[in-house]
């Protein structure tokens, strides 16, 4: 049995080919477009999966997506109407939920159909499956492991509502013990310092982790901001969570990461402009998040007890 996957309108859209547990091929869609983090649906990758296997779309039984996007806003849309957010926003939300709704399903299988020369009949007979974000993130890391049982941690911004998960993985089930929801996210956080470092969110973490090393661990600017992060930003708890302080972030509210002037006052440090010489106080500050992240991540791979 041939399953395919897919993640598209996000970023980094990609395609892979399982038959029966074993991968036959994947691909991103930037390898053939030369789009870095390109979110088009991935035509080309699905094409070569298809092509490298020597099956057709009329081979495959299921076709798996991403995640579920209307379950995304309704898991989302009650903690950012909770939080007051502007105009903009419940716009934008309303006509998302009416994308995810109404149209994913049907882009999706026209998309397919246009792939594999399929007709209308065998379109529409496609399995679409909208399996949970989280959950596939941890049967990415189990199922191709040597293990037969382990726990398994999954942290990222947000799934459909989750920012991070403990699973208990066993032969071929996974099970979620625990969740994190939106919007107290760890991945966000760390995209909240990339954003005001003046990289690009979804796109330049890694040159935030990379900026890390340049801090001097020695330097009590360092600790300043560490100390600051911690009694502002986020509440690092004893069971493994986190809270984050939405009144000093605006993506579940506005349009941007943070709200910069309440970042400004807090570091006492403009937001940097993507063009700006890089100094030692950012530096400072992205080993600081740095140092935060991995105390989170330390406590959150401690909790399991399956």
């Amino acid at each position: 049995m041939y399953i395919l996957g897919i993640s598209a309108f996000y970023h980094d859209s990609g395609a892979v080919l399982l038959e029966n547990d074993q991968i036959r091929a994947a691909a991103q869609e930037e390898r053939f477009t030369r789009k870095k983090h390109d979110s088009a649906f991935p035509v080309n990758a699905i094409k070569y999966c298809l092509a490298h296997s020597g099956v057709g779309l009329q081979d495959v039984a299921a076709v798996a997506f991403t995640i579920n996007h209307s379950s995304s806003l309704r898991g989302c849309w009650k903690p950012i109407m909770r939080l007051r957010p502007g105009t903009e926003v419940i716009l934008s939300g309303y006509a998302g939920v009416d994308q995810g709704k109404l149209l994913l399903k049907n882009l999706i299988i026209e998309e397919l159909g246009q792939i594999g020369g399929l007709n209308k009949k065998a379109r529409n007979a496609i399995q679409l499956l909208f399996p949970e974000h989280h959950l596939s993130h941890a049967a990415s890391a189990f199922f191709p492991s040597p293990f037969d049982e382990a726990a398994i941690l999954t942290i990222d911004g947000v799934g459909e509502w989750a920012t991070a998960s403990i699973c208990h993985g066993r032969d071929n089930q996974i099970s979620i013990l625990r969740e994190l929801r939106f919007p107290h996210s760890l991945g966000l956080l760390y995209s909240a310092f990339t954003y005001y470092l003046g990289f690009k969110v979804n796109s330049g973490e890694y040159k935030l982790m990379g900026l890390a090393p340049y801090g001097n661990p020695d330097s009590p600017r360092v600790k300043i901001y560490v100390d600051l992060i911690r009694s502002h930003l986020v509440d690092i708890r004893t069971d493994g969570s986190i809270w984050l302080d939405q009144s000093y972030f605006d993506y579940a509210t506005g349009l941007k990461m943070v709200k910069e002037r309440k970042w400004q006052e807090l570091f006492d440090l403009p937001r940097r402009s993507p063009e700006d010489e890089l100094l030692a106080e950012h530096c400072d500050l992205a080993l600081a998040i740095q140092k935060v992240t991995e105390e989170i991540v330390w406590n959150m791979a401690k909790k399991p007890k399956i």
